[in-house]
């Protein structure tokens, strides 16, 4: 292609050369003919200025022509390039086929389609390349260059070398291809792969068989909708309805007037139950979950349980809650609760009259299973534990208190003989004594065996039967004893007498004195005898009245005060202000608490005090009296607190051994105990306990109206 001046370059220079040739006409008309060789080399100069001056423009204009010609071919190459990548980039496979349908031009994704490269495809013809694809396409891409129209294949199976042995699922379309003045070009060919959609087709339609064949078996059926505006709208439900409703699952189909769900659906829910339902479910939020249980009318008029279990999807581009929701049927469930139920609560009211009718057994009872862990007892067992329930535990590590403490071997024994035993247990610190009974039971076949302890307090019954003997003792002794001390008493009053008479006619002679001393002393020691025989052997017979028990104290102590005095033995009170009464017969309460601190200033050493306190305080659930009296002296002997009781039984010099047996008899007649001991910090400590008859508040009140 070959560039010529443009018409300004052309005008340009022909104004240069006119210029140059006026300048040329001027030198020669100035120099004249003298100057010839002047004038040839001037025209020469000017000719070839001119000369120069076109061929510059005429060098110029071609060098821009070839400027303009470069930047088409860049734009051209530009252009090829772009469509290139974008026939590379799309994902859509692309092939251009001359007019004998051979391969011009392939795109990547149709060598990646075809599992060979562009390379093996150019200038072959189309059944060369992949013989099955070309039979196929090779009628459509020649109808479509003869035609001129689109041709399209809607489905095309095929096996490529890309994936050997696995059918692929292409759609194809074919276009003729002309140039600018019409003629034919060729063919260009489009082919999309379908493989994973189809796949996911048959899946779908093989997971909607499955999902079908899973909601015809299921006992449950299933409804879902939309929820707009509070609304349940675009209803439907699984045939399986029918099973449950017994109403026919085209009753179901037909929405209501307002495009509702069917009236039906609202219809066989039981009136009782509809306003719960229609909340829960059109009032659900999105992404909650509701569930209920309610009731259904059916076709043949029973009704039915169903626990309906609903969930909601989050808001759509409409603003709608995608709903589903399974009914279960638990009609049987429901009876079998109710049932269920009922047994439940005859268990229990079983249960009760059976705690109830155990705790009302007054003697502990306690239920072992045969490795010895406790399984169950009665309030009373509950109560020796200090109120706490050591159900679940061994008894060897829950017994800490007796009686059950102590029955720890006959339990040891009926695990290993497997029959039954008594014991009769004490506890010395409580002083309280308990009868356990114990028993090994075996279940049928052996397999549940249990060891059934029962606790008898025997206590009191041990208290009065030796109460009896001793009173039978006392009252057969306390006979003989009046018998013998009236007796003694004449020839006593006799002796007195003659010693009196003696001392009367010899008083003034100084041998005879200590002899009258002697025999006075041994008369007023046998008075003191024969008055102590009296006071054991009297029979039970006094002035009971309900009284205060500090003026009886008081005088008692007023009694012993010469005594004390002799002794040189102090006695410190601590007596309380206010006690509450007492019933007593108050000349014998005085004898015994005369002959407790008399014994006591006895025992004491010169110098040393007796302490004498009275108190109000309680003990196995009721109020006493407790006076208290504690010595100065050594104590009593371990081996001597069994028999101090005893009568005639003394160790000290010149006693009668009478004294504490006369002031535990008063105290039994009086329902109090008495009990002996050492205190820690030394001494003999003798504790007497009266029952109180009213408080001290009382006490003070019937005092002062009584003043």
């Amino acid at each position: 292609m070959h560039e010529f001046p443009s018409r300004r370059q052309l005008l340009l220079a022909v104004l240069v050369a006119t210029t140059l040739s006026a300048a040329v006409e001027g030198v020669w008309s100035y120099s004249g003919a003298a100057n010839t060789p002047a004038r040839i080399l001037l025209t020469s100069a000017v000719g070839l200025l001119i000369s120069g001056t076109l061929a510059l423009l005429l060098l110029r204009a071609r060098s821009r022509a070839h400027q303009v010609r470069d930047a088409a071919l860049r734009s051209a190459d530009d252009a090829s390039a772009l469509r290139e990548a974008v026939m590379d980039v799309t994902p859509v496979g692309f092939a251009f086929f001359d007019r004998e349908l051979r391969y011009v031009h392939v795109n990547t994704a149709l060598a990646a389609m075809h599992g060979l490269s562009a390379e093996r495809h150019l200038g072959r013809h189309v059944t060369e390349v992949m013989p099955d694809l070309g039979r196929l396409i090779a009628p459509r891409l020649q109808l479509a260059l003869d035609t001129g129209t689109s041709i399209q294949d809607t489905l095309l199976q095929v096996e490529t070398p890309a994936a050997p042995g696995e059918t692929r699922y292409w759609f194809g379309s074919y276009l003729r291809v002309c140039g600018a003045k019409g003629e034919v070009l060729g063919v260009i060919a489009a082919l999309s792969e379908l493989t994973e959609r189809m796949r996911a087709e048959e899946s779908l339609q093989e997971h909607e068989g499955r999902l079908d064949v899973l909601t015809r078996s299921l006992p449950d059926y299933l409804w879902g909708g939309k929820l707009r505006d509070g609304r349940l709208r675009d209803f439907y439900c699984t045939p399986v309805i029918e099973r449950t409703t017994g109403y026919a699952a085209s009753a179901f189909v037909r929405p209501a007037p307002d495009g509702g769900p069917p009236p039906l659906w609202a219809e066989m829910i039981h009136p009782e139950d509809r306003p719960r339902y229609r909340a829960s479910i059109e009032g659900m939020a999105p992404g909650a979950e509701a569930e209920l249980e309610h009731r259904l009318i059916c076709a043949d008029g029973r009704v039915r349980w169903v626990r309906s279990r609903a969930a909601a999807s989050a808001l759509d581009a409409q603003g709608e809650l995608h709903v589903g929701c399974v009914v279960t049927d638990i009609t049987d469930r429901r009876l079998a609760d109710d049932l269920r139920q009922r047994l439940h609560d005859s268990f229990r009211r079983s249960a009760q009259e059976w705690r109830r009718t155990f705790d009302a057994v007054s003697s502990p009872l306690m239920v072992l299973g045969p490795d010895g862990t406790v399984q169950r007892l009665n309030a009373a067992a509950i109560a020796l534990f200090d109120g706490m329930d050591p159900s679940g535990q061994p008894l060897f590590t829950a017994a800490s208190a007796p009686p059950w403490s102590h029955a720890l071997p006959l339990v040891d024994e009926l695990r290993r003989t497997h029959a039954s035993a008594t014991r009769e247990l004490g506890d010395p610190l409580s002083r309280r004594t308990w009868e356990v009974s114990a028993t090994w039971v075996d279940e049928a076949g052996g397999e549940d065996s249990r060891i059934i302890l029962v606790a008898t307090e025997v206590t009191r019954l041990l208290e009065l039967q030796a109460s009896l003997r001793r009173n039978e003792t006392m009252a057969a002794m306390g006979a003989i004893v009046a018998g013998v001390a009236h007796e003694v008493r004449n020839p006593l009053f006799s002796i007195s007498a003659v010693v009196d008479a003696v001392e009367a006619t010899f008083g003034t002679r100084a041998e005879l004195k200590p002899y009258v001393d002697v025999l006075r002393g041994e008369v007023k020691r046998l008075n003191h005898l024969t008055q102590e025989l009296f006071e054991y052997g009297r029979p039970t017979r006094g002035e009971w009245v309900e009284g205060p028990v500090l003026p009886v104290v008081a005088d008692a102590l007023s009694a012993c005060a010469l005594a004390s005095e002799r002794a040189g033995v102090s006695v410190d009170r601590a007596l309380a202000d206010a006690l509450p009464r007492v019933r007593m017969d108050a000349r014998r309460l005085f004898h015994v608490f005369r002959n407790v601190v008399e014994n006591a200033v006895q025992h004491s050493p010169a110098g040393s005090t007796v302490r004498v306190s009275a108190e109000e305080v309680e003990e196995t659930g009721r109020a006493w009296v407790r006076c208290t009296v504690r010595d100065g002296g050594p104590g009593f002997r371990a081996e001597d607190l069994p028999h101090v009781f005893e009568p005639f039984f003394s160790k000290r010099r010149g006693g009668t051994g009478l004294g504490l047996s006369i002031v535990q008899r008063i105290l039994e007649e009086h329902q109090g105990v008495i009990r002996l001991g050492n205190h820690p910090e030394g001494g003999a400590e003798v504790t007497l306990l009266l029952p109180a008859v009213s408080s001290p508040h009382s006490a003070q009140h019937v005092d002062s109206l009584a003043s």
